[in-house]
């Protein structure tokens, strides 16, 4: 019978921690970045194999990175990868394959598009699981404008003309909801009269 936590959840042990970090940035040029990465590492130490040395304690398994730059209207400009820490020496040839990106455009079609170009086993499953929260996180940085200082980070929306890229993205911004309706309700289509509210001074 195995051993309990006071709560009487199963004891556990720490194997693995993964860590990605994406920061967003707006460029002297005028462009939007995003720097992104993810870190795998295990709490105890990893004997040396046929492709890498020994690794202690929190040494990097998977430290892999990428770097997309984007225009107002989201055409990607530059793209990089970066493979600073793998398991085997060939993983870093995929560091080229993000440049079949450059002059697609993020919006709908945009996973396709990436299918499309870059073959399965032509890249990392790393580096490609890094794309999605890349992309969300270029949506954050660009959701402010270019002037943020005291602005709500709708506001720069709701002074646009065209259609937000989050409206019918998810449940809350679903065109037929109550928040749709009452901050784009040029964008709304029909809710129903219980999911009313009332709109954000």
């Amino acid at each position: 019978m195995s051993s309990a936590t006071a709560d009487n959840r199963p004891r556990r042990r720490h194997m693995h921690t993964r860590s990605i970090q994406c920061d967003g940035f707006l460029r002297d040029d005028g462009f939007w970045e995003v720097e992104a990465w993810l870190r795998d590492v295990k709490p105890f130490p990893q004997p040396a194999g046929r492709f890498r040395e020994e690794l202690k304690p929190g040494d990097p398994v998977h430290e892999i990175g990428l770097r997309l730059a984007i225009d107002d209207t989201m055409a990607i400009r530059e793209a990089e990868a970066m493979m600073r820490a793998t398991p085997y020496p060939t993983c870093i040839d995929v560091e080229p394959i993000l440049q079949r990106l450059v002059g697609e455009r993020i919006g709908p079609g945009w996973r396709e598009a990436v299918r499309r170009k870059i073959g399965r086993l032509e890249t990392c499953t790393h580096l490609m699981e890094l794309l999605g929260p890349a992309v969300t996180t270029l949506f954050q940085t660009m959701s402010s404008g270019k002037k943020p200082e005291g602005r709500d980070s709708l506001e720069d929306q709701r002074s646009r003309s065209g259609r937000p890229f989050f409206v019918g993205g998810c449940h809350s911004w679903r065109t037929d909801g109550p928040v749709v309706a009452a901050m784009f309700p040029q964008f709304a289509t029909t809710p129903g009269a219980k999911d009313q509210v009332s709109p954000v001074p």
